[in-house]
């Protein structure tokens, strides 16, 4: 059984574990640490943007150290893409043209920190993931109609699993529901096999709360209430 540090602060769900297995296949030119300003955007219409990513075409996933499989990507890819069609955010631009919630998914061996002379504790790398997460939704520009948009980040030599919500997704995802649903998924992410798992788990959990259905939300795979 592996350790696991769960840390939550305001937005945060933080993830501190050990995953078993190698990390991830290598492709040329493709690094392993990660700075903000270097990751690719897996929305943009950029053919090379979309390959470092690991994916062939926009895409709401950028995954390029392999974290997971390419099938595995496109069943996420296939969740996230059903939550835009079928839930409704709550500004004017999501009921006119009906749509909902933004979701984009950021995958990486590990994430090069931002407040590099700070010390190497976790409340440390607590906000470096909070600032990395922030920085990534500017550059992608994940604004959206009225910011209906979260992003998933995980670094997986970090052992680091975080949400950030923006303020009109904040609106109906509170940060106690991300606290709660992160600790009802934190086992899927002790092994490699599961992660992919793990994330489809967090997102379908995270659509219930869009269409009201807080119970489910709520509930481990136990089947008790958290």
């Amino acid at each position: 059984m592996s350790h696991l540090q769960f840390i939550i602060l305001t937005l945060v769900a933080f993830v501190s574990t050990k995953v078993s297995g190698q990390y991830g296949r290598s492709r040329d030119g493709i690094p392993l640490t990660w700075s903000v300003y270097d990751y690719p955007d897996p929305h943009s219409p950029n053919a090379d943007d979309q390959r470092r990513c690991g994916r062939y075409n926009i895409s709401s996933i950028c995954d390029p150290n392999g974290v997971i499989s390419r099938t595995a990507a496109d069943a996420i890819e296939n969740l996230i893409n059903a939550v835009y069609r079928e839930t409704t955010c709550g500004c004017f631009d999501c009921h006119k043209n009906k749509h909902g919630y933004i979701i984009r998914v950021a995958l990486m061996h590990k994430f090069e920190r931002i407040f590099k002379d700070e010390p190497n504790t976790s409340y440390a790398n607590l906000r470096d993931a909070q600032m990395y997460s922030y920085i990534l939704t500017q550059r992608w520009k994940m604004e959206g109609a009225c910011n209906e948009t979260l992003l998933i980040l995980f670094s997986r030599a970090d052992s680091l699993l975080y949400t950030l919500t923006r303020q009109g997704t904040k609106m109906k995802l509170k940060n106690d529901d991300v606290q709660r649903i992160s600790l009802a998924v934190r086992h899927y992410f002790d092994k490699q096999d599961t992660i992919a798992d793990g994330l489809m788990e967090m997102i379908r959990r995270y659509r219930l709360i869009f269409d009201n259905k807080y119970p489910e939300a709520f509930q481990p795979v136990s089947g008790k209430r958290v």
